[in-house]
């Protein structure tokens, strides 16, 4: 009887184990949790909590989890910057990304970026960006 209590127990030890490691696995090599787009901004502008963006080519990786992610910009690989943004369902997908700007004073303020192939685009909440230069 005593072996058998040990069986199970190492039965389902093991079974344990082999389920947690595929779990770690398919974390690994499954479906990524985050989204990513490239993007050029032409000009400097800043996101709504005030960081300044300047000219150039950025990776922007969102994630897919929630409805207000905290999105990162990438320049030449290094985080240069994050923003809060709300995730909003268009209609239908974005035929080419797009970054949505207005002009705060003399300031470029990004309100939304569009990404090519999404039925979602990233809105900022402009009303708090920080003035000053």
């Amino acid at each position: 009887m005593a072996v058998k209590v040990v069986r199970l127990f190492f039965t389902l030890a093991a079974t344990l184990v082999m389920a947690a490691t595929l779990s770690f696995a398919s974390s690994l090599f499954g479906k990524s949790s985050t989204k990513s787009l490239d993007m050029t901004l032409d000009t400097a502008a800043k996101l709504s909590n005030g960081t300044e963006l300047r000219p150039g080519d950025y990776t922007v990786k969102i994630p897919e989890d929630t409805q207000t992610p905290e999105v990162e910009f990438y320049a030449n690989g290094k985080l240069v910057a994050t923003d809060r943004g709300k995730v909003q369902t268009e209609s239908q997908k974005n035929e080419y990304t797009a970054i949505e700007t207005t002009l705060k004073g003399k300031t470029s303020v990004v309100t939304a970026v569009d990404p090519a192939g999404w039925r979602e685009k990233i809105v900022f909440d402009s009303s708090s960006t920080q003035h000053g230069s």
